[in-house]
């Protein structure tokens, strides 16, 4: 028997074409993953390959909110294994490389689940139909665009079928294959991660417990064995984005959350009305009318699921599957109940006393866990039902023709416009029906009918374009002729360091796609900021959003602006929020086909030289800070008592004014020339003052000083010398921690 003659390969191979035909048009490149998948992930990942491509560390990225350390951002992807190897492999990875990258993780998971549901005694027709609602059911489709979340939720399955292998007959080697699927999950740090591994111990508890005497002594000591490899292999793999992410975290805007931060998104039970009726909040057509985004309440997991959950009381019976399906019925029930969030007392409850949720805002990530449970119990359901039984397919099948005409009438908008082409679905039913009477069709080709039924349904509702798929920004990016002409400015510009865009009233596609043409942002999209850089400049989570006041940053072209070297602001004309007006000192140097840009010519250089250092007891006025003439002075705004009994020590000598011959840089470096023949002098460089960056001057170390707020500052003796800042992640480590301590102490 050749391989593909396999029960298991053919298994796999249907499951195979269910996923393509799922996900064909974007597959196919015809569209791209949606929203933040595009606009953030996308050019996240690719800053990371293509920078190890060339050699050169991506621990800092550049180009979004003034210098980011992205090797600490929990939702980086740095670490993860196989999204890394595959954006790896062709030389510059477009956005249809980078979905099928993210789809594959599905299909993984899929595949696991269908293996876990064979071992559970489901038969091939309640395995695919299981391994379906969990790659398309409820939010495994609507959330696509939350790529980190996506990757966890696919390694779940595989980590549980590895756990599943470990226990059945406990090997070292077994432990190690454990061991190494769970790291690759926890290389997704996010909170559905947290809530997969404490499923996951849950699980791996109770199987033990029941396994355990049945294992002999030899196993016993096997289980330690395999069970201690297994978690220190996962802690080797997942550990150095947990220490760099909690410590970028302390730094953050979102050290810790209030419980009222995850109001917002919390589900009511008006979410799982859409287990019912997929467009019951008007997710897929009108106006949305639900609880939380429209994409963390859409639950919808298809009529024939919900159909099929009937032989739940078959499965019960018999003692393998009971014992799976009360636990992910528990599953499922502490899902609901977290998905609740603040509307019931046990997330406050947990929020409480469980390590690890005062990090997260978005108790809807719950439903990840609910879709997971679904398609456990669907599956192990759907095997009871009989499939030689005319009568139960004839019910079956007209109860769903029925339903999914319900369903499609639903789908109007404000404008009592229906979706027509949902209609597909019912009528698809209908067919069904009629093929699967006829004499002589085998239980194989009924299931076929009832599987290409529940794709149907999915193409018509949750996968119809609304969630999954989008036109392509990317290439709507490189197209962008305003981003094009500050390109070609940035290059001929001949600066020692390039000058920063400021996104005013934009497409989020302004955001952190820059990287992709090189730009220097002060803004990006991510929940997640440096705590100094909102304070003293007063970061967005995105562009699109309100302009941020803060103390020292009221409008652009402030000198905290200026400071960061924002020579140039885009702003899209197409846009009704576009309510910027120039101020003194902008210039209009285009006009685009959607946007214009401005260039402020009191924007400073990114390197200053300036030869006076002021001090005050408390950080300058406002007012006095923006009268400042920063090419002649800079403020000492000090981190520490240290940092400013060494710099008011310097300041008396190093009062010369360097010239600087040439400057380059990397990611994670800058290296600059400086000539000074009558004494020392200071330069300030308008990057942030963060944990792990150093400063050496012809190899020895030299003290950074903390610079008009949120800037570097260092003196450089006289003479002709190299100076190199270089980014260490792990000194970061080590600074945050000793920061933390003292700070401890202090209180």
């Amino acid at each position: 028997m050749t391989w593909w003659q396999r029960p298991g390969a053919r298994l796999f191979g249907a499951l195979l074409l269910i996923w393509l035909l799922l996900n064909l048009p974007v597959l196919a490149g015809i569209k791209v993953l949606p929203w933040d998948a595009s606009d953030q992930f996308y050019p996240t990942v690719y800053f990371n390959a293509h920078s190890l491509r060339h050699g050169l560390a991506p621990w800092w990225n550049p180009h979004i909110y003034g210098g980011y350390p992205q090797i600490a951002d929990p939702q980086g992807m740095l670490f993860s294994p196989l999204l890394m190897s595959w954006m790896m492999l062709p030389s510059s990875p477009g956005s249809t490389w980078f979905a099928w990258g993210v789809l594959l993780h599905v299909l993984m998971g899929g595949a696991a689940v269908l293996a876990l549901l064979r071992q559970m005694g489901a038969n091939p027709f309640g395995g695919l139909m299981g391994a379906t609602v969990f790659m398309a059911g409820g939010v495994a489709a609507s959330r696509l665009e939350h790529v980190p979340i996506v990757l966890a939720y696919g390694y779940a399955p595989v980590v549980l079928l590895a756990l599943r292998h470990f226990l059945a007959r406990p090997r070292w080697q077994r432990g190690l294959v454990f061991g190494l699927t769970a790291g690759a999950m926890l290389t997704q740090l996010v909170q559905l991660t947290y809530l997969l591994a404490l499923m996951l111990a849950a699980y791996g508890a109770a199987a033990t417990v029941a396994h355990w005497r049945y294992y002999t002594p030899r196993d016993r000591r096997q289980w330690c064995t395999g069970m201690g490899l297994a978690l220190l292999l996962a802690l080797a793999v997942g550990l150095p984005q947990l220490v760099l992410s909690l410590a970028f975290t302390v730094l953050s805007n979102r050290a810790e959350l209030p419980l009222a931060a995850a109001a917002p998104a919390s589900l009511d039970l008006r979410a799982f009305l859409t287990l019912l009726n997929p467009n019951a909040l008007h997710a897929l057509r009108g106006t949305y009318a639900g609880p939380t985004s429209l994409v963390e309440a859409y639950l919808y997991i298809g009529v024939m699921p919900m159909l099929l959950l009937a032989g739940c009381g078959l499965a019960w019976r018999q003692p393998q599957q009971r014992r799976q399906m009360l636990f992910f019925g528990v599953v499922g029930l502490i899902a609901i109940l977290y998905m609740l969030g603040v509307n019931t007392p046990f997330y406050g409850w947990l929020y409480s006393w469980l390590p690890g949720i005062k990090q997260f805002r978005r108790p809807s990530d719950g439903a990840y866990l609910l879709n997971f449970s679904f398609a456990i119990v669907v599956g192990l359901s759907a095997s009871h039902f009989k499939l030689e039984s005319r009568c139960h397919l004839t019910w079956l099948l007209m109860v769903a023709a029925a339903w999914l005409l319900l369903a499609s009438f639903a789908m109007r908008d404000a404008h009592a416009r229906w979706q027509t082409a949902t209609l597909a679905a019912s009528l698809f039913a209908i067919i069904a029906l009629w093929r699967v009477r006829r004499s002589g069709i085998t239980n194989a080709g009924r299931a076929t009918w009832l599987l290409a039924l529940l794709v149907v349904d999915y193409r018509c509702f949750n996968l119809n374009g609304v969630f999954n798929q989008a036109p392509d920004s990317v290439r709507a990016w490189m197209r962008d002729d305003a981003a094009a002409f500050i390109t070609d400015q940035t290059r001929a510009a001949g600066r020692l360091l390039p000058p920063r865009v400021e996104p005013v009233d934009t497409r989020p596609y302004w955001d952190n796609l820059v990287a992709l043409r090189g730009l220097h942002s002060t803004q990006g999209y991510n929940p997640l900021r440096y705590a100094l850089y909102e304070q003293w400049y007063g970061a967005r989570e995105s562009s699109n959003q309100a302009w941020p006041v803060t103390l020292y940053n009221t409008a652009p072209g402030s000198a905290m602006s200026a400071l960061l070297g924002a020579e140039y602001l885009v702003r899209d004309t197409t846009l009704k929020s576009a309510l910027w007006m120039p101020s003194t000192g902008y210039e209009r140097v285009f006009t685009g086909r959607h946007g214009e840009v401005w260039r402020n010519s009191r924007a400073y250089p990114r390197l200053l030289t300036p030869v006076e250092m002021r001090t005050s007891e408390a950080p300058p006025s406002p007012e006095v800070f923006a009268s400042t003439d920063f090419n002649q002075t800079f403020w000492l705004t000090p981190r520490d008592a240290q940092d400013r009994q060494l710099a008011e020590a310097q300041s008396s000598s190093c009062n010369q004014r360097l010239q600087l011959q040439d400057a380059t840089t990397t990611p994670t470096s800058l290296t600059v020339r400086t000539r000074s023949e009558e004494g020392p002098g200071w330069l300030v460089v308008s990057e942030l003052d963060f944990p792990g960056w150093h400063a050496q001057v012809d190899g020895a170390p030299l003290p950074i000083h903390r610079a008009n707020g949120m800037f570097r500052a260092v003196c450089v003796p006289a003479g002709q010398h190299t100076l190199e800042f270089r980014f260490h992640p792990w000194a970061m480590v080590a600074e945050t921690w000793q920061r933390y301590r003292r700070d401890a102490a202090r209180l």
